[in-house]
Parts: C-alpha cells; structure tokens; sequence
C-alpha cells in the first residue's frame, strides 16, 4: 500500500535562493512515514505509548529536481520490508504534475525507551503487514493532506 501525504513548500523550507534545502527531503520523508503507519492502524504514538520505538538506522535520498517555495507536493510512502527486528520505507516526492523530485528510503531498528533493540510485540506487527500488502489493482492508495494545504491545488495520486 502506498500513502500518499499532500503538502506545499513552505518559506521556512526553503533557502536564500527559494530552493528546497536538502534537509527538509528527509523530513518529508519523515511526514510520509508517520501517515504512512497512523494509516496502517498502528499511530507512532500508539508504539511509543507502549514502549515501541522506531530508531533510524540510515537514511538515502536521491535528489533529482529542486523544488521551491509554495510549489505543491506529494510524499508517497510505502513500507518496503517489516520483521520483529525493524522495518524499512521507500520514498517518492513529487511536484503537483507528478514529475520525480527526490527519492529514497529509511531502515529502522526497533527498540525501548532505553533505546536497546528489541522485537515488536505481533499485535504492532500484524496490522502493518496486513496493510502493506493491502495494495491490488482495485485498491488505490490513501492521499492525506497535510496541515494548512490547499487541497484545491493538490494531485491525488495513487497506489504503485
């Protein structure tokens, strides 16, 4: 299953040149990956509230155009392996007219709150796995949209 978050380059993102700084791909990254399991059913908060953290472990990010201010985004986000031991997502950003700006991909390690790995209990792992193959020709992807976004301008995509 792919989900999709909407969201516009805000003036903060940007830098003195009104292009995207490099940075903020991780971060909407980051965006996607939390829609991406509030989705699933399984909210990072509901993890962590039960002692579940998701470290990351690396992070790649293939910048292939730059984006600028108050340009409409999409972050599709898909998890690409999950077990016990963590999990890892793949990442496409792109502009309004569906063009690629960036790609990539995070791992991740679960663990406690002291930040020790550990496995995750199968009532976490079952609703992610479920969702992640979700996906089948007649089941488009989620689009969400991220706060203050003028959804009027936003693509909505669909599953991969």
């Amino acid at each position: 299953m792919v989900v999709e978050t909407h969201l516009r380059v805000r003036y903060s993102e940007t830098d003195r040149m009104g292009i995207v700084y490099h940075g903020n791909y991780i971060v909407w990254f980051e965006i996607g990956r939390t829609e991406y399991c509030r989705a699933a059913g399984m909210p990072y908060r509901t993890m962590e509230d039960a002692g579940v953290l998701i470290l990351v472990t690396s992070v790649a990010c293939t910048f292939r155009r730059s984006a600028r201010y108050d340009d409409a985004m999409t972050v599709r986000a898909r998890m690409t392996e999950l077990s016990a031991r963590g999990c890892a997502f793949g990442y496409e950003i792109l502009g309004s007219d569906g063009t690629l700006y960036a790609d990539g991909e995070t791992r991740h390690v679960f663990a406690d709150a002291a930040g020790r790995p550990r496995r995750a209990p199968e009532e976490f792992l079952r609703p992610l796995e479920d969702f992640r193959f979700r996906e089948s020709p007649e089941t488009p992807g989620i689009g969400i949209d991220a706060p203050g976004v003028d959804t009027d301008t936003q693509t909505t995509g669909g599953s991969r």
